[in-house]
């Protein structure tokens, strides 16, 4: 396979920016709510994205005043270079720990979107 003529500048932009944004986590297979023992807990650097988060009513409409009722949904993605990390394996229901922010936070893998040719990305929720 010829790889196209914009590869060797993607692969070194893909570089800059996780060298500028990547941070530490750590990765915790699980099955059924409990730890998987046939896979390892890994360490990686990884850009991790958490959005602001927006009170939703739990109705789902705008107008409805009548709930009491608000949920706060923070929307989490983890963006980790396929080059640096070809064998890792994330499941829905994996949780991910933020290293570097203030109070470790824990993340539960919602979903895996391994069809870009660079990123694996994980669609995050809060644990």
């Amino acid at each position: 396979m010829i790889p196209a003529r914009f590869h060797a500048l993607r692969n070194r932009v893909l570089a800059v920016t996780d060298h500028v944004f990547a941070e530490p986590v750590r990765l915790h297979p699980m099955k059924k709510g409990v730890v998987d023992p046939d896979r390892p807990v890994v360490e990686i650097e990884a850009i991790l994205r958490v959005g602001g988060g927006k009170e939703t009513l739990v109705s789902g409409l705008r107008t409805d005043k009548a709930w009491r009722s608000k949920i706060q949904a923070q929307r989490a993605e983890l963006h980790v270079d396929r080059t640096k990390y070809p064998d890792l394996n994330c499941r829905h229901g994996d949780k991910a720990r933020g290293l570097a922010r203030p109070g470790e936070p824990w993340f539960e893998i919602l979903g895996v979107d391994d069809r870009g040719e660079t990123r694996l990305i994980l669609q995050l929720g809060e644990a």
